[in-house]
């Protein structure tokens, strides 16, 4: 039986030696494991020269991506699908030069994005190389961010909300409820499912179990938004599994948050409908996020709790909302004696 080659050496350059302990090459090729013993006296004589700054030499974004894709916090699904759009394309760039395979994917790939979906992707790439970045103590990394108008901030009169809501088909108005009295981001309360992990009736609670931040959160049901899911849930037997919401087809919505390609929002079409019908403009379907949020503000609910309840990451993104009306501080000014 042919025994395996052991390898062992040593590496100078200058005035730096570097001795490489003996191992076992794994093969009983001398060719190969001479081969292995040249690319391990290169990564030493690189390591002497560049210090820390020979991982990235010999790393790539791909390496980057793999280690963001395996910490200990798995990141969400829509994330994981940018970051096989970007592997794609620029996985095989080196990581000696991340800011070129920046500017190459976005050539490539991101015109006619919008600013803020650019943004994403810059801050996905960023953060997967700070993964790998901490992890062979190299110093972080910082792609410039992309700027763009964050700050819209769109509400609704009761009566305006009212009118929109029951300007809906029939089977979105208790979507289009839920999103004006819970503030869920769209695919949050399309995916909802009855029951302990989803709407609980019975309890009185809604659980987002998947999220855009990652983080699951549950919620109380709105006395509004209980009296037009109680019925539903009622009307198919109280079940304690299915989807909460379906199309006008009577099925599931798609969750697009699993396509390669994102794609637009399931009820754009409906939503323009009912805005046309109930007389609302420059009302997107994400506006009834900043509709819910604004009201909760000038209902005098602080901004940590909204943040929780809206399932924000930071009290900076919901900071925007403070300011939208005044008249709702008058009682607490008031109460200083």
């Amino acid at each position: 039986m042919a025994q395996n080659w052991y390898i062992r050496g040593k590496v100078s350059y200058g005035d730096k030696a570097v001795n490489i302990p003996e191992f076992c090459s794994g093969t009983s090729d001398q060719a190969t494991a001479s081969h292995l013993m040249a690319t391990r006296e290169r990564e030493v004589r690189e390591a002497i020269i560049f210090g820390p700054r020979a991982v990235t030499r010999r790393g790539t974004i791909a390496d980057a991506f793999e280690a963001y894709l395996t910490k200990p916090k798995a990141p969400n699904s829509t994330d994981v699908v940018r970051v096989g759009v970007m592997n794609e394309r620029i996985g095989q760039v080196a990581l000696s030069d991340p800011k070129a395979a920046w500017h190459a994917f976005r050539e490539d790939y991101l015109i006619g994005h919008a600013p803020a979906g650019q943004d994403r992707y810059r801050s996905l790439l960023q953060a997967a190389i700070n993964v790998y970045n901490e992890r062979y103590d190299l110093p972080p990394f910082k792609l410039k961010a992309i700027p763009f108008d964050n700050q819209r901030i769109r509400f609704l009169s009761h009566a305006d909300r009212d009118r929109l809501i029951a300007s809906y088909s029939k089977h979105v108005q208790p979507i289009a409820t839920m999103f004006a009295f819970q503030g869920p981001r769209t695919q949050e309360a399309l995916q909802l499912i009855w029951g302990a992990g989803g709407v609980d009736m019975e309890r009185g609670t809604i659980f987002f179990s998947r999220t855009k931040t990652g983080n699951p959160r549950t919620v109380e049901l709105h006395p509004r938004v209980d009296a037009v899911l109680r019925p539903m849930w009622i009307e198919r037997g109280k079940p304690s599994e299915g989807h909460v919401f379906l199309n006008r087809r009577g099925e599931p919505y798609t969750d697009t948050r699993d396509l390669k390609v994102q794609g637009g929002n399931p009820l754009q079409t409906a939503h323009e409908n009912a805005c046309t019908r109930a007389g609302i403009s420059n009302f997107t379907v994400h506006d009834w996020r900043h509709h819910w949020a604004s009201h909760c503000v000038m209902a005098g609910i602080d901004l940590i709790t909204i943040m929780r309840l809206g399932g924000w990451k930071s009290l900076r993104m919901v900071q925007r909302y403070a300011s939208v009306d005044t008249n709702h501080m008058k009682e607490a000014v008031l109460k200083l004696q």
